[in-house]
């Protein structure tokens, strides 16, 4: 029987009860374990043709689920292809130091929104230079917070337009191969993200560790300013579309999909990763790990972000909406999406083995299926 993030957080009430964690982190690890489940009810589908018929469990449609990304992760690609330009794209990726992590936890929030802002205002103060595009980009940003072994890990993941808009409102097209120079693009986000931890502190809007004062943070400032922070410029990528689906499989689902799973137990959890520290010649080596169950839904649930906070942001030509859109209809009238592009972003509908979200149609003809919902069972609520 294939292994469950389920069936590894039905111990995890003893941990929650330990400590103070907010009322969405009790939300989501209620919803994960009744995913699927006669506690949600479920429903019967049938194809008008006679092609398809079953019963299936509904999902919980939480974010933080494992088994509820798919549906969520087809239409998001699928509402790219309205946003995303047929030109070449640059894959770059900022990090913040793991001296900040002592923060992050208690300011998800706060820090999320200062990384977003961050991250967005070096790219485009350092690409209106005239030596390097001229122009402001599109730019689609997806938040991550966790690392292959679970472990606090903030960074953010930018899928960027190969050029961008003058002030004019013409299109300009990048000159160089990767786009914006690595370095200058560095001290710029260090010295904004940093700018704006301070005024943070400053104003009063951080929680602080048990002991800690506003002078604690300034240091920690001071000393994260002279640890290394990575931003990654890839190369030029003629196909974005290989971004596009690697970030789409963690906007959904949680930080671990169910199949790096091994083995649990009533003690320990093993999954398997990738160590991006020791490359092999095909890339990262694959390595398998063993935590204690506690650790594991420790880690696992410490990445389920607040309620309402949006881990994925477009901006520049890339923002949905707003006075962006008549910019972006007419640099997409010079630039559309190839045929290739369109279908690698919008796939044809799976059959509906294991969800309930969205539309759903029949693998074999592809007409509308005919949903009968089912009551649910009445469960117990967990007070958060």
């Amino acid at each position: 029987m294939r292994l469950r993030i389920a069936d590894v957080l039905a111990g995890a009430e003893k941990y929650l009860s330990q400590s103070a964690h907010p009322p969405v982190v009790w939300r989501a690890w209620q919803a994960i374990r009744s995913c699927r489940t006669a506690r949600l009810g479920g429903h019967v589908v049938v194809c008008t043709k006679g092609h398809v018929e079953g019963v299936w469990y509904n999902a919980c449609r939480n974010r933080a689920c494992p088994r509820c990304s798919f549906y969520r992760v087809r239409l998001w690609l699928e509402r790219q292809a309205s946003t995303l330009l047929g030109c070449a794209h640059h894959h770059i990726i900022f990090t913040i130091p793991h001296e900040l992590n002592v923060l992050w936890l208690l300011n998800y929030r706060e820090l999320g929104e200062l990384l977003f802002k961050s991250a967005r205002d070096a790219l485009f103060d350092l690409a209106s230079d005239p030596r390097y595009l001229g122009a402001r980009p599109g730019v689609i940003m997806n938040l991550h917070t966790w690392g292959q072994q679970l472990l606090q890990h903030p960074h953010t993941h930018c899928l960027v337009t190969d050029g961008g808009v003058d002030e004019s409102g013409h299109w300009v097209r990048s000159r160089r191969k990767s786009l914006l120079p690595a370095e200058p693009l560095k001290r710029l986000f260090r010295g904004k993200f940093l700018y704006g931890l301070r005024g943070l502190a400053l104003q009063e809007r951080l929680r602080l560790p048990h002991g800690w004062s506003r002078a604690d943070v300034l240091a920690l400032c001071r000393q994260a300013n002279t640890k290394r922070w990575n931003v990654h410029v890839c190369e030029r990528y003629e196909d974005p579309t290989a971004v596009l689906n690697y970030l789409g499989r963690y906007i959904h689902g949680g930080p671990m999909g169910e199949s790096r799973l091994v083995a649990v137990d009533s003690d320990t959890v093993t999954f398997r990763y990738k160590d991006y520290r020791d490359m092999g010649p095909e890339g990262p080596r694959r390595k398998v790990m063993t935590l204690s169950r506690h650790e594991f839904i420790r880690r696992y649930l410490q990445h389920v972000p607040p309620k309402g906070f949006h881990m994925v942001r477009g901006y520049g030509v890339s923002r949905r909406g707003g006075t962006t859109e008549d910019i972006r209809t007419r640099v997409r009238e010079a630039m559309p999406l190839t045929p290739e592009l369109h279908r690698s972003l919008s796939p044809r509908p799976a059959p509906p083995r294991e969800d309930s979200d969205g539309s759903l149609f029949c693998s074999i003809c592809g007409s509308p299926l005919d949903l009968v919902p089912r009551r649910a069972r009445s469960a117990p609520r967990v007070a958060a």
